[in-house]
């Protein structure tokens, strides 16, 4: 990851998330342009950041859509 601390980048990640969870995620070149990461690596991150506080913002839905994602994608 190219920032510096944990918490941004993982708030970074998590937004990243939201604004791509009706179009399946984001496309493996988008989330490697912004996060420097392959996709498997950027969903495994965003899976641990949906059971973190930096989550506790999202809905319910929002958080299952999210999470539903983030299995399709490393399966």
């Amino acid at each position: 990851m190219r920032r510096t601390t944990t918490h941004s980048v993982d708030h970074e990640i998590l937004t990243f998330g939201r604004t791509w969870r009706g179009y399946g995620g984001g496309s493996d070149e988008d989330i490697y342009v912004a996060f420097g990461v392959d996709a498997r690596t950027y969903f495994q991150r965003l899976r641990r950041i949906l059971d973190s506080p930096v989550a506790e913002e999202l809905t319910p839905d929002e958080r299952a859509a999210i999470a539903d994602i983030c299995r399709a994608r490393l399966a």
